[in-house]
């Protein structure tokens, strides 16, 4: 049996699987949502179920996948990074693009370094970060990491190559943050294979973790073996099979088995006590001593404490924080969001975005409607059904109205860019779009001076804003070009009771 021919095939099979839920959900396929799994990959993190578990005390339930794969690991090892994982599988063709035809250098690669620790720093941060409510894993969970790349930079170019050349609607403003990391993590695969997942990856650390000392794992028979360094040359993760082998580092690429020239190696269950004395030497545990937990622990209460330091600022808000409908109040929506994207992706005006500098540092790369982009069309619910965590509660269109969950913000008229108001020209734009009943803007005539002497009546907007819902159709169907004379704020959103519009 050829392990790494079959391994390939399970990699390019679940790579695929993984594109294909993505754009089986992009706005000219929303008929295919309810026929697919799209939350299949992201409901597989295990570090996002622990985290909300940590930090909500409860978890969605399409996300007890990700529990079951993390205790499959006591049978099978890392399994899921090296047979699952659309990102572990970037990351393996990567190391395979930059792996040179120097033998020695590959196996000097291969060697373990203190540098697999940062990725049990990084997952010791993000628990105890948890801990105070402060959920850092979107930023740097693989399943998230791909889902945001594939969102805000597959996407786009596929609308772009479909409409020959001329974007429609998709475009995101975390584009370049997001492909600079991604290209970063491809090319640091120079200085090691699969650089990602031996020394940066938390939920790899995790689940390493978890593979600790697996019933099934890679054996290699002493009096077989002869020293021919093959397997370490070709190592995907850095275990050192040949020599004290390392089970939490195993990436289970198989490249050992079929490579060994005299067949010393095989991957069976734990041996037995008579042939413990062939089998080569296991090093139990992590190699992580007590100064290095001390110092992740130090610096994931420095991560949270100066995080939660913004809590001030939250209660006042950012007025262009405008949340999705149905987002959870901002303390627990921080809680459960992992920065996917998937609520990005399925919006069909495009008004959702990764939040850059319309919130604090805890909450990059989580959703914000940006009129200038699109609005939040009435009769739409779609990013409530997507969401993996329950950071958007899963509402329906009546839910959405009638329980107040599409009230997400107020809108404001500037009189100093106004067309009617400043310029003295007749504009009903931002009445006629309104689309709730009674209509949320209306005018009244006044009189307006377009010069001395001279007066005109005109019809002049106003807001209600006890009818107002935010929606920013207003804000982005505006005339006034560069900055829009009708602008939405979070005012007045329904989620939290303080943010009123009046004291």
């Amino acid at each position: 049996m050829n392990y790494r021919r079959t391994r390939l095939i399970y990699q390019i099979v679940f790579t695929l699987l993984f594109f294909f839920l993505i754009l089986a959900s992009i706005q000219d396929n929303l008929q295919l949502l309810k026929n697919y799994p799209v939350k299949l990959f992201l409901n597989m993190s295990s570090l996002s179920g622990i985290g909300t578990i940590i930090s909500q005390h409860n978890l969605v339930s399409g996300m007890m996948l990700g529990i079951f794969i993390a205790s499959l690991c006591l049978f099978l090892g890392r399994f899921f990074c090296g047979w699952i994982c659309p990102m572990g599988s970037c990351q393996h063709l990567a190391s395979s693009v930059f792996t040179g035809p120097d033998k020695k250098i590959q196996y000097k690669k291969n060697n373990y370094s203190d540098a697999h620790k940062v990725k049990y720093i990084i997952l010791i941060v993000f628990l105890v970060s948890a801990c105070f409510g402060v959920i850092l894993s979107g930023y740097f969970d693989p399943i998230s990491l791909m889902t945001r790349f594939s969102v805000t930079i597959i996407v786009p170019l596929l609308d772009v190559f479909l409409h020959k050349g001329i974007s429609q609607t998709v475009a995101f403003q975390a584009s370049f943050i997001t492909a600079l990391i991604f290209v970063s993590v491809f090319f640091l695969n120079i200085y090691s294979p699969r650089f990602w997942c031996r020394n940066i990856c938390p939920m790899g650390a995790l689940l390493s973790v978890f593979s600790l000392n697996p019933v099934w794992r890679m054996s290699r028979d002493r009096d077989k073996c002869i020293d021919c360094g093959l397997c370490h040359q070709n190592c995907q993760g850095g275990c050192e099979i040949d020599r004290d082998f390392m089970p939490s580092e195993c990436l289970m690429c198989m490249n050992c088995i079929d490579l060994c020239p005299v067949g010393a190696i095989d991957f069976k269950s734990c041996p037995s006590k008579q042939d413990a004395d062939k089998t080569a030497g296991l090093r139990r545990g992590l190699v992580f001593n007590r100064r290095d937990f001390v110092t992740s622990g130090l610096l994931a209460l420095v991560s949270a404490g100066t995080l939660k330091n913004f809590k001030n600022i939250q209660e006042r808000g950012f007025p262009k924080r405008i949340r999705p409908p149905g987002a959870l109040l901002e303390k627990d929506f921080l809680a459960r969001c992992i920065r996917c994207g998937q609520c990005l992706k399925v919006c069909p005006t495009n008004v959702i975005q990764g939040a850059l500098t319309e919130t604090d540092p805890e909450g990059l790369w989580t959703p914000v409607l940006n009129m200038q982009y699109g609005f939040c069309q009435y009769d739409c619910n779609l990013c409530s059904q997507v969401c993996p965590t329950g950071a958007i509660k899963n509402i329906s269109v009546v839910e959405k109205h009638e329980a107040g969950y599409g009230r997400i913000g107020t809108a404001f008229v500037d009189r100093s860019r106004c067309l009617p108001w400043s310029f003295g020209r007749t504009c009903l734009v931002c009445q006629e779009v309104c689309p709730v009943s009674p209509k949320a803007i209306y005018q009244q005539k006044r009189k307006f001076m377009p010069e001395p002497g001279k007066t005109k009546w005109l019809d002049m907007p106003y807001v209600k804003p006890e009818l107002c819902i935010g929606c920013g159709i207003c804000e982005n169907k505006c005339p006034v070009q560069d900055k829009p004379a009708v602008r939405v704020t979070s005012i007045g959103e329904s989620r939290n009771p303080q943010r009123k519009l009046t004291l």
